[in-house]
């Protein structure tokens, strides 16, 4: 995985997002986390806008957001070729009156391109916001991706939800969840930092590799259904496990602050409950 940042950019697709105010176009994953958000919409005096933008992909894609605030839900497809972005950019009551919140959208504006990595692609996606009370904006963005590759997400106040990836991840957030399942062995490593919120990473038999889970004020959960698990360091307790999965070397480290760490080997692992249920 190359470090975020560091980055050859040989663009070959760019845009910018123009929005116009109205409905998401695709429902987020999970019953809560939908009705949560139409509920801040009708009831809680949250504004949004919302765009979906269509993007020419095949393959695997690597995928790397920076985001100032807001969730992120990245998945695969399945398919051969085709790839979306929904986008909804939101201000809080707490900003001030109605027309306030409604001027402050056009602030947070967002960029993308899709460039060559060698033999893949990546899809590089920036969000930012220029106004002055940033604390009550956020946008959230979901990909759909043909078949999804290496996954990097800095975003805060935000759950992340990266599924069905093929190569390592590479998440940061605050107060939010966050949720890493796939149907693909894992050796690559791997590292999910989080604040404020609960990490969930959901992994098949054949993964590997050296753990090291921390929950600061949380719990840590390890269930291995399938394959070996060796956890002897004398640190382990209800809020560490140092271990490694199936004689892995390569260091997978899921690390959070008032909050809980779930790791879960074994069949069916994208077969779960609604997102942030």
């Amino acid at each position: 995985m190359k470090p975020f940042g560091f980055i050859i950019v040989i663009a070959s697709i760019a845009g910018s997002i123009v929005f116009s105010s109205g409905c998401t176009a695709h429902p987020r994953p999970g019953l809560a986390y939908g009705t949560v958000r139409a509920w801040n919409k009708t009831f809680g005096g949250e504004v949004q806008w919302s765009k979906t933008v269509d993007i020419p992909m095949s393959g695997v894609m690597d995928v790397e957001i920076d985001n100032f605030a807001g969730d992120v839900v990245i998945h695969s497809t399945g398919k051969s070729e085709g790839g979306t972005m929904d986008l909804v950019r939101r201000a809080t009551k707490e900003m001030g009156p109605r027309s306030e919140l409604e001027d402050s959208l056009s602030d947070i504006a967002l960029t993308y391109e899709v460039v060559d990595r060698g033999d893949r692609k990546a899809l590089i996606i920036n969000a930012t916001t220029t106004n002055l009370k940033p604390w009550f904006q956020a946008i959230d963005i979901d990909i759909a991706v043909p078949r999804l590759g290496v996954v990097i997400v800095r975003t805060s106040r935000g759950h992340v939800m990266a599924t069905d990836f093929e190569d390592g991840v590479d998440i940061e957030t605050t107060k939010g969840d966050v949720r890493a399942a796939t149907n693909t062995p894992i050796r690559l490593a791997s590292t999910i930092l989080n604040k404020d919120g609960s990490i969930d990473w959901r992994v098949p038999a054949r993964s590997a590799g050296s753990y090291q889970l921390e929950a600061i004020n949380g719990d840590v959960q390890v269930r291995v259904r399938k394959g070996s698990w060796l956890a002897t360091d004398a640190r382990n307790d209800n809020n560490s496990n140092y271990g490694v999965l199936n004689k892995g070397s390569n260091l997978v480290v899921l690390r959070t602050v008032e909050g809980d760490v779930q790791v879960y080997v074994g069949d069916y692992p994208t077969e779960m409950g609604s997102f942030i249920d």
